[in-house]
């Protein structure tokens, strides 16, 4: 969906996947983690990466059984499954605060 939307995606399978990008300095605009991961969950490793870049933007994709754990982070940083690509689009730009950046998106998926 990010690509059909225009975005740079770079995927990495799990939070420390992810985290390793980040460390190799990749230019990141924002992060979208899944909150069920192997080895860390979503929350884990967006802190994670927070150290790494302060200022990262964070969405958390989630199911409805997670929405408690996810309860400190604000409606507009999370995307509950299923959902649309205009939903997507729209907390993606916000969160983005339409600054333009390099247009690479990390998706962390299952």
């Amino acid at each position: 969906m990010l690509t059909e939307l225009g975005y740079g995606v770079l995927e990495a399978g799990s939070g420390g996947a992810a985290l390793d990008i980040l460390k190799a300095g990749q230019p990141i605009d924002i992060l979208l983690a899944d909150y069920a991961m192997p080895g860390m969950n979503g929350v884990e490793a967006a802190r994670a990466a927070v150290e790494l870049r302060p200022g990262l933007p964070v969405l958390f994709i989630t199911g409805y059984a997670d929405l408690k754990a996810l309860r400190d982070v604000g409606e507009d940083r999370i995307i509950q499954k299923p959902f649309r690509d205009d939903e997507l689009a729209r907390k993606v730009e916000a969160a983005l605060g339409r600054t333009g950046g390099s247009g690479k998106v990390v998706p962390l998926r299952r």
